[in-house]
């Protein structure tokens, strides 16, 4: 077949065409490319956008190698990585670790590894079946940090009736603070070695009822001091013949040291003919009888004081309870605000 000099002439003409437009899309291909590994953009809005209308993510990176990153977000002032939801039902940032690793991990040099607010709900929320809801970890500063200006700045609730609500560990061996609360007028802190320091005031209250109006109101009760420990029991017995037994509650007796000796107090109820005395002590109660030979027959009250079992005999021990330096922060910290974008 033979074709005629305009039918070869298009031909050409077509060919050229067709390789000049592979070369365009090539060159388009390698900026696109090379815009989304490495070029930047000057716009208010994203350099890149991707908008996905089914179920899937709009972006999504997978690494496989040792050590490597799905996704990497780096900023220099604003936020490296920042995500929104529009709906109750859904996260603006979602991490799920399905083995050993990490849903979500923060790292941060200066400031704020992960940094979460709401005006409304949890600023930052954690939950996880086997490890951790959420954990904080610091070589300098506070591991986890908690605030809030109308409510409380950190709550623990616990539904295990064999684990504490909240549980404080020191690894130190230096006895640091396990447990410190410090306000304007005073702190409550306990050491690891479960000593604990006061510098305000240990108040008790006691809950009465009201005889008249079976109301009821709060009184200030107060503890009485000693200079050893101590362990006290009160009761009442009956002298029969100027003679009576008391038997120490077996619970009482499992309490106290009796080889160490104890001290018993003696009212009589009524009239004697002679004052009451302690006529032998052992391990299980004392013998109590009445003086001058005398028979009557009363009840008395008595008071025991003991040492408990195991306790030290030191009396008014010397302490060395020193609380360590507590780190002071803010007390209105504000985290930085992240760029939306």
């Amino acid at each position: 077949m033979r074709f005629s000099l305009v039918e070869r002439l298009s031909v050409i003409a077509g060919v050229f065409a067709l390789m000049i437009g592979i070369g365009i899309s090539s060159v388009g291909i390698v900026s696109a490319a090379r815009g989304l590994s490495g070029h930047s953009c000057s716009s208010k809005n994203a350099c890149a956008s991707y908008t996905n209308t089914k179920s899937g993510p709009g972006i999504q990176g997978k690494s496989t190698g040792t050590g490597g990153i799905g996704v990497s977000g780096l900023s220099t002032s604003g936020a490296g990585v920042y995500g929104e939801s529009q709906s109750v039902n859904s996260s603006g940032v979602y991490g799920d670790a399905t083995s050993s690793g990490t849903g979500v991990y923060g790292i941060s040099n200066a400031g704020y590894g992960v940094w979460g607010t709401s005006s409304s709900s949890d600023g930052v929320y954690g939950t996880s079946y086997y490890g951790d809801g959420v954990y904080g970890s610091s070589t300098l500063a506070l591991g986890v940090y908690g605030y809030s200006k109308s409510a409380t700045g950190a709550y623990f609730e616990n539904d295990s009736n064999g684990a504490p609500t909240l549980r404080a560990v020191a690894d130190s061996n230096t006895p640091p603070l396990e447990v410190s609360s410090v306000a304007s007028g005073g702190s409550f802190e306990v050491d690891s070695t479960g000593d604990g320091i006061f510098s305000g005031e240990v108040e008790a209250t006691a809950f009465i009822e009201d005889q008249e109006e079976r109301g009821g109101s709060r009184v200030g009760a107060f503890s009485s001091e000693s200079t050893s420990a101590t362990i006290e029991d009160t009761g009442t017995a009956r002298l029969e013949g100027g003679e009576g037994a008391v038997r120490f509650d077996s619970a009482f007796a499992r309490t106290i040291d009796a080889t160490r000796g104890y001290q018993v107090f003696l009212t009589p109820s009524g009239e004697t003919r002679g004052w009451l005395y302690v006529a032998a002590k052992y391990e299980g109660g004392f013998i109590v009888r009445e003086a001058e030979h005398g028979r009557s027959s009363v009840y008395f009250d008595y008071r025991v004081v003991a040492h408990p079992y195991g306790a030290s005999d030191a009396r008014l021990p010397q302490l060395n309870l020193k609380s360590p330096p507590i780190p002071r922060i803010p007390r209105h910290v504000q985290a930085p605000q992240p760029a939306q974008p």
